[in-house]
């Protein structure tokens, strides 16, 4: 990792952590603070401007976004942390309903560029808060990429697991929403009646080097959950 993306962590666990609530200090304090060149601080930020994380507002400095029930419901997905914005004051657990290692099908295959048959890990779970169901999740990752996942890792944060343990960089990905209605089967499963809506969110992750490793389908159930997403035109 290098030291401007360093920094840029450094800086968004602090916001997340509610050191910085408002707003970030001054880029020479930055400067000092982390020991580091200009350029570098002002390459962190541009990191955190481009997830959302901060707004710079010229002539006063960089502000953390908000957005009035950002602690409770709502989840930026301009960044890769999934539901960890929901786990700041509460963990997120897990209920691994399937955990097994199939062949891709032609369709995993078309969304992970690789061939019918090739091995993934296939992780179905049940996500949830203080009890709340929140999600439904289905995923599947490239066991050449991810060689080893286990229960117990399935039951907290799986990202935070391969990031940690296999040093990967997740840099993208691409996201498709839709409004979706449980069918009988995702009925079964959740608890909830056939037919209820759903926020329904397919993903492709990609590393570094634009592998694709991580196909997902999640269905968001929790009532009131707001999807942020941060947009810029670099068009006009």
């Amino acid at each position: 990792m290098l030291k401007y993306q360093k920094v840029a962590n450094d800086l968004a666990q602090k916001i997340e952590a509610k050191v910085y609530p408002e707003r970030l200090p001054k880029e020479e304090e930055l400067i000092a603070a982390y020991g580091v060149s200009r350029n570098t601080i002002r390459s962190a930020l541009d990191i955190l401007t481009n997830q959302g994380i901060i707004r710079r507002i010229q002539g006063s400095g960089y502000f953390v976004s908000f957005h009035p029930d950002r602690l409770n419901n709502v989840i930026n997905m301009s960044n890769k942390y999934g539901l960890r914005d929901l786990g700041v004051e509460t963990p997120i657990i897990s209920k691994v309903l399937t955990l097994e290692v199939i062949p891709a099908t032609k369709r995993t295959a078309d969304f992970l560029q690789c061939r019918p048959g090739t091995p993934l890990y296939h992780v179905l779970r049940l996500r949830y808060k203080n009890n709340e169901l929140i999600s439904l999740e289905d995923a599947y990752y490239l066991k050449d990429v991810v060689p080893y996942l286990d229960e117990k890792i399935c039951q907290k944060a799986i990202y935070a697991f391969i990031i940690e343990h296999y040093n990967l960089e997740i840099i993208s990905g691409d996201e498709y929403s839709q409004v979706h209605v449980l069918s009988e089967q995702e009925a079964s499963l959740t608890g909830l009646p056939a037919r209820t809506p759903a926020m329904c969110i397919e993903e492709v992750d990609y590393l570094k080097n634009e592998q694709p490793f991580n196909y997902s389908k999640t269905l968001y159930l929790k009532p009131k959950l707001t999807f942020y997403y941060h947009v810029r035109n670099h068009l006009h």
